[in-house]
């Protein structure tokens, strides 16, 4: 017999969409959303910034902790009167939350706070007649990995896959390695990172002048006349201040300077300011890329004295120090700057010298001509993905990966698998440093930092541009940033959740303080593979629940824009790349973590077809088909979903129909921040729907939508989620439920 689940037939949306929000929040979120907490967790004042698992390092479209651990507990239980509100939100942990709450003097979420599983444990026991470790939750296109993290900390068996080694290698570093190793791994990683920092700073910070945070800079290029003229759009520094950065052009010397100015001011390079001659905008970005490979070429052939001529293409504009200071570069900026230039060179000499090449260190392999993400540098004539960083940060690029790629080899041979994973910890500090140095990076007045490569072009167009501006900022400073590897002060007691500014090791003392000891080898497990073939990989009828997020069309390319993490990250954990992905875990045909590609022809993606099946389409059939051959005859496939064009919402459902699958229930579920990006320039989703479906249903046939059979149906359906969102709630509370449950 077919038991109902909780999940379809009540759920407490107002709860988990609060939490839910409030994982999703920049920073502290809004003051309203707080106090909506603050209701629900006690008059608990301070807000700070929590360590998020999104902090590891950039990945595309990640769902709230949260919200996924509701999902998924009201996915496994039965459907019973006993299971009130008030046992299921015990069950997640809204007391842990509480206490927590209560001891921070916090606001928090279900996140922060370990779920109740005890409680889980008796409820899966009394209502499933079953222990928890042996529920089944699998998440088969994980990404950042959100379904499975709440899973496994459920208590529940948990397999997380993805086709993405950087998605992997994610999954491995937020579940598994804390999980297995715990204090243990946080002890090594806290050693070695404060060791890369030290490493760093002797071997980098004589590039740097130490008062700058980074530096502006214009693409120039120098006119037939002998005039460096700078490609000038966005002259303004600070907003808030009004700073602006002014070119000074000296005809008559054909110099070219810049001051800082409180007043705004028009400037083109468009006739040559110098000799007035016709020049464009694409003339000079054109000319800047051409003589920018060749220096970079030059300097990497050990070229040294070709270091002299590193001012003239990278043309500082001005040196941000802090919140509203700037200052125009000087003399000492300039002789850092071909400092840099040089040791870069002298280090290919040493290289070569030694029987090595410097490109063993550095992300040499060709941009793919198929990644439509970098698509657009290859008309300016960028070819390898080493072409995206200035001599200094290529520089910095090379010691560090050199550095890292060393510890990872005496790491792995001292430690092991555990070795290997804390190696990519500090792999995974390089790839968040470098999304904020290279050449693709712009300045933010409003903010008044650095817009990251994935964070700024990326996220509002799914495709990178060069732009007029570029930011040449400290590895040091970003570096120091990413790992948050400073010591605690001594005497200071140590925070369950602990406040951070985004960087890796709060989330991994979060992480390991949390998992610790959850993991059950030989049972619980990370792949890489490929979601259509789920029943290649897990054996029929086994899975008792797939809870997924799955890719939307073309709304991300996650091939595209990953690949330049990956070049980056790879080049770092060579010599444990077999550790990281051992064969029993790799389930792609063709494809090795050797290859410099992220494997094609195997992500779910496309535009939606008004004719016929699109090319998504065609993918997630294949992954439906896979998965209702090896769910349970009880299982559950729950896939959240949100895209804005209505042809996906009826190719989606269609392929539910056409697959046997039956949809019992849909949940609209807070999945998105209000501060990211596309939402603060255009409309954008706030929420998922949550759709529950069951495999190998019993088929309704309809005549048409207006078939009466067809419209009670919906009435009824629609009647029993409003009944029951109003005896959970009352009738005021209806918008902030956002009920759209039609099943």
């Amino acid at each position: 017999m077919t038991h109902d689940k909780l999940i379809e037939r009540t759920f407490p949306l107002y709860e988990v969409n609060l939490f839910a929000e409030f994982d999703m929040a920049f920073q502290m979120g809004s003051r309203e959303l707080r106090e909506r907490l603050r209701k629900l967790l006690g008059p608990y004042l301070k807000a700070y910034r929590p360590p998020r698992i999104n902090n590891l390092m950039y990945y595309p479209a990640r769902i709230p902790p949260s919200a996924t651990r509701a999902v998924t507990l009201a996915s496994i239980l039965n459907y019973n009167l006993a299971i009130t509100k008030e046992i299921f939100l015990k069950a997640l942990g809204l007391e842990n939350a509480r206490q927590l709450a209560q001891k921070m003097n916090a606001t928090i979420t279900f996140y922060m706070a370990d779920p109740d599983r005890d409680l889980v444990k008796d409820l899966v026991k009394r209502y499933l007649g079953k222990e928890s470790k042996d529920i089944v939750v699998v998440d088969p296109m994980a990404g950042g990995g959100s379904i499975p993290l709440e899973a496994l900390r459920l208590g529940f068996r948990t397999i997380a896959g993805d086709y993405n080694p950087v998605a992997y290698l994610l999954l491995r570093a937020t579940i598994e390695f804390p999980a297995k190793y715990g204090r243990k791994l946080l002890s090594l990683l806290e050693h070695e990172a404060k060791n890369l920092m030290e490493y760093a700073r002797k071997e980098l910070g004589g590039f740097y002048a130490e008062d700058v945070k980074a530096y502006i800079c214009f693409i120039s290029s120098v006119h037939s006349c002998g005039g460096i003229v700078p490609l000038v759009k966005h002259a303004i520094l600070s907003k808030k201040k009004s700073i602006y950065v002014k070119p000074d052009i000296n005809k008559d010397r054909k110099m070219l300077s810049f001051q800082i100015t409180t007043k705004p001011h028009i400037f083109s390079p468009s006739p040559c300011p110098y000799c007035e001659r016709s020049v464009t905008e694409s003339e000079i970005r054109e000319k800047w890329v051409q003589e920018h490979i060749k220096l970079i070429n030059d300097l990497l052939d050990g070229k040294v004295e070709r270091s002299k001529d590193t001012p003239k293409v990278y043309v500082l504009a001005a040196a941000y120090i802090s919140k509203g200071r700037y200052r125009a570069p000087n003399g000492n900026d300039i002789k850092l700057l071909i400092k840099a230039a040089e040791e870069l060179a002298r280090s290919a000499l040493r290289e070569r010298e030694e029987g090595r090449d410097i490109g063993d260190y550095l992300p040499i392999a060709e941009i793919p001509s198929d990644n439509n993400v970098f698509n657009n540098l290859r008309r300016y004539g960028f070819k390898y993905w080493y072409q995206l960083f200035t001599p200094r940060q290529l520089l910095a690029l090379y010691k560090l990966v050199k550095y890292v790629r060393t510890r990872a080899e005496a790491l792995s041979k001292a430690y092991g698998e555990l070795g290997a994973a804390v190696a990519l910890y500090l792999a995974l500090a390089l790839a968040k440093t470098f999304n904020y140095c290279n050449i693709l990076t712009q300045w933010h007045p409003g903010s008044e930092v650095i817009r990251d490569l994935a964070g700024s072009q990326y996220a509002l167009g799914r495709e990178v541009e060069l732009g007029y501006d570029y930011i040449d900022g400290s590895v040091l400073v970003t570096l120091s940033w990413a790992l948050e590897a400073e010591e605690e002060e001594e005497g200071l007691e140590e925070e369950e959740v602990e406040t951070t500014r985004g960087g890796i090791l709060p989330v991994v003392r979060f992480l390991c303080n949390k998992l610790e000891g959850l993991w059950k080898e030989g049972l619980d497990a990370v792949y890489m593979w490929d979601a259509r073939e789920l029943d290649k990989h897990l054996p029929e009828k086994s899975m008792d629940l797939i809870n997924v997020d799955p890719p939307y069309y073309d709304q991300h390319d996650y091939t595209g824009i990953t690949e330049y993490f990956w070049v980056i990250m790879q080049q770092a954990l060579w010599p444990v790349l077999d550790v990281l992905f051992p064969r029993d875990r790799v389930k792609i045909g063709n494809w090795s973590p050797y290859d410099s590609e992220v494997p094609r022809g195997i992500e779910i993606k496309g535009k939606p077809s008004k004719t016929g099946l699109s090319e998504f389409g065609r993918g997630f059939k294949a992954f439906l088909e896979a998965a209702s051959k090896v769910l349970k005859d009880d299982g559950l496939l729950v896939v959240w979903y949100a895209y804005g064009k209505l042809e996906g919402w009826e190719e989606l459902f269609r392929l539910f129909y056409e697959t046997g699958y039956g949809v019992t229930k849909t949940w609209q579920v807070w999945s998105q921040s209000r501060q990211r990006r596309v939402a603060l320039q255009k409309a954008a989703f706030f929420t998922s729907m949550v759709i529950v479906a069951r495999p190998r249903y019993q088929r309704r046939i309809i005549v048409s939508y207006s078939d009466p059979v067809f419209i009670d149906d919906v009435r009824t359906s629609v009647e029993r989620s409003i009944d029951t969102l109003i005896s959970m709630y009352g009738l005021d509370v209806l918008k902030e439920a956002l009920v759209t449950s039609i099943a």
